[in-house]
């Protein structure tokens, strides 16, 4: 048994400490930093009707369509919303994904929606426009809001600390090495200031996260990860707070299990478990019958899989890994995660997920249902962070992040067909979404991949966003 997996409370953990060794190769693409959104790969596309739908087959290949369309949407130029379905069946057709599902949507309604590809070759299941997915880091902007409409409530306050919530955080402790001494501890001083809730929603608690094997506190913290952990969500968010930080709070930006910790946050801010209310503040009220935290493995079947890519680069299933021959296999495809994970819990749908997206459109309301204030809408959307804590190639590329999600502030620096003040995030899976409140326009673009060397990449989010923001627009 190796250190890593010595670190590990569980089977599992150790099936997931050898995963994470297969994805060395990729860190650099998604790790912290770069992390910063499966944008790049798969950006987005937002809004569903289900009305009219249309199902085309070709042959005995996997390249379904499911298409529903509302012409009445207040899009400038409608027609090149189509362009999406060639863009998508494209990536399809080259075998760079098995499906996707994409959905374009503005403040009004649902302009457009499309499904290509399969959502289970083997079984021979088409992608439609309501196929769940695991939606992986696309959870947080949720648990960010679900945390924004506490502050609303007065029972959370963004400067509140978080050890009035959880006191294991209090007196938090800084690493000033990631190795261990010769008596086995960290050598450690005082944090300079406690960890606060906006540090949670902002990612510069100063905590760490399931990517990284190269240190001692890495490992730790990967050993920590709530989904391969024990016990009840304060069971697990309290083995997080039981190691030290990798910084002050509030000196950096770094992806971390902050959003984990915020999940815990609202269930003792609301006196309800995360998922119950979640449900009750987001999901009901909005409609979002198909979203829910996936807890039990009775609710694994009939979600897309997730595939990933040999090494001559075709379509296939992610191996179950098999911790030193125990016969105990961990499969994304037949598991669930057990626990409510606000950083990455959730399954959804796109047609939930672009409802979402409208509330925010909106300033926090759709079809009469209030679930926050634009005042609350506009600090979300709005860059909370000095240059000098983001990552560099972040101040570069004009990034800030804003209270759940990136916001980009210089459109002209990304090298991408973006707007100023897009909100936006991704999912591990290979999930992500854009709200451009300055177009009014949101996307949607849900896909499922498990991250690895052989993975040829996709350009389906870059171009589905300049085909949607240029619809908008009515340019040419």
């Amino acid at each position: 048994m190796t250190s890593e997996e010595r670190l590990l409370p569980s089977k599992k953990g150790a099936a997931y400490v050898r995963t994470i060794r297969k994805l060395r190769p990729v860190a650099a693409a998604f790790g912290i930093a770069a992390i910063a959104i499966s944008l790049n790969g798969c950006d987005a596309l937002d809004q569903i009707n289900l009305g009219d739908i249309v199902q085309v087959s070709r042959g005995e290949t996997t390249t379904q369509r499911d298409r529903s369309r509302n012409a009445s949407v207040s899009i400038a130029d409608s027609e090149r919303l189509k362009r999406i379905d060639d863009v998508l069946q494209a990536e399809v057709d080259a075998g760079r994904r098995a499906g996707f599902v994409a959905m374009v949507a503005t403040s009004d309604a649902v302009a457009y929606s499309t499904a290509i590809g399969s959502a289970d070759i083997a079984g021979g299941r088409p992608m439609t426009v309501d196929t769940r997915f695991r939606i992986a880091s696309m959870t947080k902007p949720v648990v960010s809001a679900a945390a924004m409409r506490l502050v609303e409530e007065g029972r959370l306050a963004l400067n509140d600390p978080v050890k009035m919530y959880i006191p294991a955080f209090a007196n938090p402790v800084v690493a000033t090495d990631g190795m261990r001494g010769p008596d086995g501890t960290y050598p450690t001083r005082p944090a300079k200031r406690d960890i606060l809730v906006r540090d949670l929603l902002t990612h510069t608690a100063g905590l760490g996260y399931a990517f990284l094997a190269r240190t001692d506190l890495d490992k730790e913290y990967l050993a920590a990860n709530p989904f391969f952990t024990e016990g009840d969500l304060d069971a697990r968010i309290e083995r997080i707070a039981a190691l030290p930080l990798y910084f002050d709070p509030g000196e950096r930006w770094f992806y971390s299990y902050a959003t984990d910790v915020l999940g815990r946050v609202v269930e003792v801010a609301s006196g309800m478990e995360l998922g119950a209310y979640a449900k009750q503040a987001i999901f009901d009220p909005l409609n979002m019958t198909d979203t829910f935290f996936l807890i039990d493995d009775a609710d694994v079947p009939g979600l897309a899989t997730v595939y990933t890519f040999d090494e001559a680069g075709n379509l296939t299933l992610p191996d179950p890994v098999d911790p030193n021959g125990q016969g105990i296999a961990v499969d994304i495809n037949a598991q669930a995660f057990g626990v409510a994970s606000g950083g990455g819990g959730l399954v959804s749908t796109a047609p939930d997920y672009i409802r979402f997206c409208r509330m925010l459109l909106n300033d926090g309301e759709l079809d009469g249902a209030r679930i926050l204030s634009g005042a609350s809408v506009r600090a979300m959307f709005t860059n909370q962070l000095l240059q000098r804590v983001l990552p560099q190639d972040w101040q570069d590329k004009g990034y800030g992040f804003g209270l759940g999600g990136q916001v980009i502030m210089k459109p002209g620096l990304t090298g991408e067909y973006d707007a100023p003040g897009d909100w936006r995030w991704g999912g591990y899976w290979d999930t992500s979404f854009v709200v451009n409140k300055a177009d009014d326009v949101a996307v949607v673009l849900l896909t499922q991949r498990e991250p690895g060397p052989n993975d040829p990449g996709t350009n389906a989010g870059q171009l589905v966003r300049s085909i949607a923001y240029s619809a908008a627009t009515g340019a040419e």
